[in-house]
């Protein structure tokens, strides 16, 4: 049995009372009835063909396939085979979807993480009041109300990605400097969010992807085992490095990318939604109004409460962040996709793309700063551009 696959339930079970307990905390109750049933369906792909054989574990077995997983093969001796996407934000469906190849560019590979990824609905499953914009410059508050007004509970009651992501956000001191201490009960918090996602079918894409690509990590090239690769990903994002120059171990990739850290005087990182909208309830970030994509002359489309993608400024516990961006209502699975084929397969620090949201596009910059010899993440994160018809 694997380093990722002797979780006990008793260890799962710890990290749902977690989730539950931190988020009840804050007036969201998971065991409210909150009209799951009223869920409309996520955006689906057009499906191919395909006639894949039952998912199989590392060990060449046929892996049972949960209620959240999606059903995929995984073998040692080949490339995973295509992932399928959820029909809904709570139920797999089955349809396949065709491998990438060493021809399919980055723009191409995001773009159908992006028609695979099972995100939530704006003004559905949650909602948002972006209000007013600003010049990042511009030290006024534009925005007397909170950017969250609503996400669904279910979200994080029904959704394992959702849930075992909650449940690493408050393992960390925000202050560059401060010595993390990880305890064992954190070690197992990450293994159960690496084993959920991978589960899902961005991170299947994701894994495909780095492997036609032919990509390497510390001179390995990634191979089609399922628990290798978690291993990659668990060194990339979780082990430990400093940012400070202190030589205290006191930040990771997904600290900074996910939770944000405080350092010399502002909010560095802080790239994620979910996060957002739970610190906003606890009354620790302070909206103060979205900023127009860069470019705005090509930007025609207006920002509004469905946006996709969102260029932010907030006080974060009183410290400033003048310009952030970030996805809204998009899974964990989705963004550790995104920036995981940016870290493997880029050897760029930025990578210019498309994004069709359906309806409207963003003109984006993906960014990857590498860190420790080129082995652990710095910063992911992406830079709107433009956003238009």
């Amino acid at each position: 049995m694997g380093f990722f696959d002797d979780l006990k339930a008793a260890a799962i079970e710890k990290v749902k009372e977690k989730v539950k307990e931190e988020l009840a905390e804050l007036g969201i109750d998971l065991d409210e009835d909150d009209d799951d049933a009223d869920i409309d369906e996520a955006p689906e792909p057009e499906p191919e063909e395909s006639s894949s054989p039952p998912a199989q574990d590392d060990d060449g077995g046929e892996r049972p396939v949960s209620a959240w997983s999606t059903p995929l093969n995984v073998t040692t001796s080949s490339p995973p085979s295509a992932p399928t996407v959820a029909s809904s934000i709570y139920s797999p469906s089955t349809t396949s979807f065709p491998s990438p190849d060493a021809d399919t560019t980055f723009n191409e590979a995001v773009q159908k993480l992006w028609d695979l990824d099972s995100r939530l609905i704006p003004n559905k499953d949650y909602k948002i009041d972006v209000q007013s914009s600003k010049h990042p410059s511009n030290k006024e508050d534009a925005a007397e109300e909170p950017l969250f007004t609503y996400v669904k509970p279910a979200v994080f009651r029904k959704r394992p990605t959702f849930t075992t992501f909650v449940a690493l956000l408050n393992n960390y001191s925000a202050f560059t400097g401060e010595e993390e201490d990880v305890t064992e009960q954190e070690l197992q918090e990450n293994r159960a969010f690496l084993n959920e996602i991978m589960k899902t079918a961005p991170m299947k894409y994701c894994h495909q992807y780095c492997i036609a690509k032919g990509c390497t990590y510390k001179g390995k090239e990634i191979s089609g085992s399922e628990s290798e690769f978690k291993r990659i990903l668990s060194s990339i994002w979780f082990e430990l490095y400093s940012r400070s120059g202190r030589r205290n171990m006191d930040s990771s990739g997904f600290e900074h990318v996910f939770v944000g850290e405080v350092k010399n005087g502002q909010v560095s990182g802080f790239h994620n939604w979910i996060m957002f909208y739970l610190e906003e309830k606890r009354g620790n970030v302070d909206f103060r109004g979205y900023i127009k994509p860069r470019s705005r002359e090509s930007s025609t489309a207006e920002t509004n409460d469905d946006d996709a993608v969102l260029t932010l400024q907030f006080r974060w516990n009183g410290v400033e962040k003048f310009v952030g961006t970030c996805f809204i209502g998009v899974t964990p699975e989705f963004e550790m996709a995104l920036y995981t084929m940016a870290f493997l397969v880029s050897e760029e620090d930025e990578n210019a793309i498309t994004l069709d949201a359906g309806g409207e596009k963003f003109d984006l910059n993906v960014k990857c700063h590498k860190y420790d010899r080129n082995t652990k993440v710095g910063s992911c994160y992406v830079e709107a551009l433009a956003h238009y018809e």
